[in-house]
């Protein structure tokens, strides 16, 4: 059954959770678009999943967890997880940037957060949706627009209009991924996120092989790309989205998607890039719908 709720307030270690999953996220697409290039996206999703999923379930066992038997019905709710917050999401998105710029999708993901609220206020209790919380995430999503520049929105529509649904696709996806999250009955994270890659990892397999069986030239840097988004974004970002949708709730998780591109900001700082002030500016209107959306907010944890 699903743990009954308490009370829980965000404190610092929530928000140093989510920040980690901003940065593992953040680095995501521009792996995402060099590994395409070379390596179909079946391929590349089979690869990332298979790898975390191993990874992930090695490391479980080391800490002595141990996946329920497979009569368990936590087994729906991975395998629901695994469809929505990996398998179909990861395929949208991929398939999605042979024909649209990171740009772009990045705007387009950030629609996850408005979708979520909306899900969250009907299937989640205690995360009812506020006028101030709607108009936080509004504001963000325009920060966010600001920050990947207003010029991406031009390409909208015209040839690549499936492509750009597909994206807003994976969005909902994540959105459904992380009520379901909150609602999985009690489970270890590392459990819970070894069991959703694992079914994430089945439903990946049929294109996957069949992709893998197709390629014959693929660049030494697109698997390593690959590697990099199994073990980061994928089997450690996941542990670390079990358990802040368990105790700070969704519709916190999904602020993470307003700070992926901040993350993408700090990388460009990082390796050398000039931050106009149209950037700043963004980065403060990013963190103003942040503050709209949280202050004050108290969220739910299950009972232990």
């Amino acid at each position: 059954m699903t743990s009954t709720p308490t009370p829980h307030t965000v404190g610092p270690r929530d928000w140093a959770a989510l920040l980690l999953l901003t940065v593992l996220w953040g680095s995501a697409f521009a792996f995402i678009k060099h590994s395409v290039e070379t390596l179909p996206p079946g391929a590349l999703i089979f690869v990332r999943l298979s790898l975390a999923a191993l990874a992930l379930t090695v490391w479980a066992h080391m800490r002595g967890r141990r996946l329920p038997p497979l009569n368990d019905r936590r087994w729906l709710w991975m395998a629901g997880l695994g469809l929505f917050g990996n398998a179909l999401p990861f395929f949208l998105v991929s398939w999605a940037q042979l024909y649209i710029d990171s740009a772009l999708a990045g705007i387009l993901v950030a629609t996850m957060p408005l979708v979520t609220v909306g899900l969250a206020h009907a299937f989640v209790p205690g995360e009812r949706m506020t006028l101030r919380a709607l108009l936080g995430l509004i504001v963000g999503f325009a920060g966010v627009i600001l920050l990947l520049g207003p010029s991406a929105l031009a390409a909208l529509g015209g040839a690549d209009t499936l492509a750009q649904l597909a994206v807003i696709g994976a969005a909902t996806c994540y959105a459904i991924n992380a009520i379901q999250a909150r609602l999985l009955p009690d489970t270890p994270p590392s459990v819970s996120a070894a069991g959703m890659l694992i079914m994430a990892t089945i439903f990946a397999a049929p294109l996957g092989v069949w992709d893998l069986m197709q390629v014959d030239d693929v660049a030494p840097s697109a698997w390593f790309a690959a590697a990099w988004l199994a073990l980061g974004p994928t089997a450690f970002a996941s542990v670390i989205l079990m358990q802040v949708a368990r105790t700070a709730g969704p519709n916190f998780l999904a602020i993470a998607n307003y700070l992926t591109p901040i993350a993408a900001l700090v990388t460009g700082l990082v390796i050398g890039e000039l931050v106009g002030w149209t950037a700043v500016l963004a980065l403060v209107v990013i963190l103003a719908g942040v503050w709209l959306a949280r202050g004050g907010k108290r969220t739910r944890q299950p009972k232990v």
